[in-house]
């Protein structure tokens, strides 16, 4: 485990970043797989403003150039092999979350306090990505999880790319999931300035501390079942007074270890749905029960910088489709990537209103 003592006993409290000014966003990410075969990745996005997000598809050959310290775009120049539908902000080639035409998902997760990248040097920026680009890189690259894991260990350079301004002059603090049409998922981590890629069996994901600490933390609730539990006193049974009693003790609270633990409670103790338009439905349900209304969290250092959620999306790994709905509008939408999979354009389609295609 990467986490010091002191990080460990504050987390298990549900403290995040004691003394720290900064507002963490609060993502979390699931997997579902339905019984026809069908892998569905999905996710909220929480931040502090909006983003002025838009869904866009880039297509095959779609040149990409990763952004290097300072801010250039000196780093790695590519093109891309396979289509993308995925959720960018601030009019930037950084795909927040993201799938390609083999079913390949990525998304970027908030890793404050843990993430931290490589000093690389002028010589190799040519070659570095910033935190930010990893997730167009392997989505433009990659087919499978299997891959970008062979890739993730025989090594990339990810550089310090932008300062975030309200993080103190740290650079963008991510880690990624990756899921494939196969079902298999992936965490990609930067500690250190050292790669780590774990497979993920459990196709979840929220934010600080590290994955493995979020692995070892599920060992305090093994007692949880979905089923109720009653107890017997000599001739009476005592139940409760409603059902769900099985998770009593399963944390209610938006710190990134309990939301871990929920999701993973949720998603582990369902019944798997029948197709993949009803997993889809599924998932939303359940990702309702982590939406952050504004001013439910506040930074008590910067007052207005709250977190809320802004989007909720779901890619559809086997139809390669993307759900999303968003804090103005909540009515589903969807984009079906195979429709604009031959485009030789980038298509912007604004997030409330998607019905409304910019080519560029």
């Amino acid at each position: 485990m990467k986490t010091g003592l002191f990080k460990t006993l504050c987390y298990s409290l549900g403290i995040s970043l004691l003394a720290s000014p900064i507002t963490v966003p609060a993502c979390t990410g699931i997997q579902l797989r339905a019984r026809d075969g069908a892998v569905i990745c999905a996710r909220t996005l929480e931040f502090y403003n909006d983003l002025q997000a838009q869904v866009v598809v880039y297509p095959r050959n779609y040149p990409f150039n990763a952004v290097s310290p300072g801010g250039a775009n000196k780093g790695l120049y590519w093109k891309a092999r396979y289509a993308i539908v995925g959720i960018n902000s601030m009019g930037k080639d950084a795909i927040a979350d993201g799938m390609n035409e083999k079913g390949l998902a990525v998304g970027m997760y908030y890793l404050p306090g843990y993430a931290s990248y490589m000093n690389v040097s002028p010589k190799k920026i040519a070659k570095s990505l910033s935190s930010t680009d990893v997730s167009a890189w392997l989505l433009s690259n990659f087919a499978t999880v299997d891959q970008v894991k062979k890739a993730v260990d025989s090594g990339i350079l990810i550089n310090k790319g932008i300062p975030l301004y309200v993080n103190g002059g740290i650079p963008f603090p991510l880690h990624y999931s990756v899921h494939d049409a196969e079902g298999k998922s992936l965490v990609i981590e930067c500690v250190n300035g050292k790669l780590y890629s774990y497979y993920n069996p459990l196709g979840v994901l929220t934010n600080s501390p590290t994955f493995d600490w979020h692995l070892a933390n599920l060992q305090q609730y093994l007692n949880s079942r979905p089923s109720d539990n009653c107890v017997k006193m000599g001739e009476d049974t005592i139940r409760s007074f409603g059902p769900g009693n099985g998770l009593v003790g399963i944390p209610g609270d938006f710190t990134p270890s309990s939301r871990f633990v929920r999701a993973v409670a949720y998603t582990q103790s369902l019944d798997p749905s029948p197709t993949a338009d009803e997993a889809v439905t599924q998932a939303f349900q359940i990702l309702n029960a982590f939406d952050i209304p504004k001013g439910v969290i506040k930074d008590r250092a910067h007052p207005g910088n709250n977190v809320y959620t802004l989007w909720t999306s779901a890619n559809d790994l086997k139809n390669k489709r993307l759900y999303f709905h968003t804090v103005n509008n909540r009515t589903l939408h969807m984009i079906d990537l195979m429709k604009y999979v031959n485009t030789d354009k980038v298509l912007f389609f604004p997030m409330d209103d998607p019905m409304e295609v910019v080519q560029n």
